[in-house]
């Protein structure tokens, strides 16, 4: 009798493209626009369409300007997670940096709330080789897990030779944390990252599939995200100069291409796997 396939966890990182570009390109830090609101409800009501939850790993930017979001949802039944509170990478802060950051971040999404706050996960899986002094702070600030790591070592992130399932992480204090890493696939003889953000979206809808088919076949859930404004059916433009776009301009292209089939696509692949919150996973293991 063939094993049931594990559900996997849908996932998704609440930012503002709008704040994120203009800081990373432009130097500046706009208030959070409303686009992020429009775009976070359109993903609520997809899922409530198909009557599925997720993880909403909210950065606390989103959360101080938007509280009312934060609470819809929860009141739809959904988990809250922390992605932060400024999307600044782990590696480009200092420890006593990021403890700040986290700590406050948690704090206000607990406050707005009032209730814990189990799983984080950081700013463009910035927990790195060189940044996993991160678990120590996140196990001592409460987080039950974590889920920032992609096993597979890219120009930006991941962890080298990091386990594929979730896994329990003894902590350099001695503490525990457990890590629910984003989704990696063989090809040939190499990792190679799969299964959110511009993957799924630049990549053959095939490709992912196949991937998660391939990830469920060895009993493992696979861990997919998403961002707001990947459902967006316009072209997004931050607010920049003639020369910062020109040295942005590759970066925007990037975040623009095939949003219009990636709703198409992601509506599809609702209906074909089964999903469930981080927590339901970290749960099971």
């Amino acid at each position: 009798m063939p094993l049931e396939r594990p559900p996997n966890a849908l996932t998704f990182d609440i930012e503002d493209w709008h704040q994120l570009v203009e800081w990373k390109i432009g130097g500046r830090l706009p208030a959070c626009s409303s686009h992020v609101l429009r775009q976070t409800y359109d993903i609520l009501e997809m899922l409530a369409s198909r009557d599925l939850k997720a993880t909403f790993f909210i950065l606390a930017l989103v959360a101080r300007a938007y509280p009312g979001l934060v609470r819809d949802i929860a009141a739809a039944g959904h988990e809250i997670g922390s992605h932060g509170w400024s999307h600044r990478l782990v590696y480009r802060q200092t420890p006593a940096e990021f403890a700040i950051e986290t700590r406050d971040a948690k704090a206000l999404l607990e406050n707005i709330l009032g209730t814990p706050i189990a799983g984080y996960r950081a700013a463009e899986f910035s927990i790195t080789d060189e940044s996993k002094w991160a678990l120590d702070i996140l196990a001592e600030s409460g987080f039950r897990y974590d889920s920032s790591i992609f096993p597979v070592r890219t120009r930006r992130y991941g962890i080298d030779g990091a386990p594929q399932g979730v896994h329990r992480v003894k902590t350099s204090s001695g503490a525990e944390i457990i890590e629910l890493p984003l989704t990696v696939a063989h090809w040939g003889d190499r990792l190679y990252p799969v299964g959110g953000g511009g993957y799924f979206r630049l990549m053959p809808y095939s490709v992912t599939r196949s991937a998660i088919a391939r990830v469920n076949a060895e009993g493992r859930p696979a861990v997919l995200y998403f961002h707001p404004y990947e459902f967006s059916s316009a072209w997004l433009l931050p607010q920049l100069s003639v020369g910062q776009y020109l040295r942005g301009g590759r970066y925007i292209v990037l975040h623009n291409v095939n949003r219009r089939r990636n709703r198409r696509r992601f509506q599809r692949l609702l209906g074909e796997c089964r999903f469930v919150p981080a927590a339901e996973i970290i749960q099971r293991a």
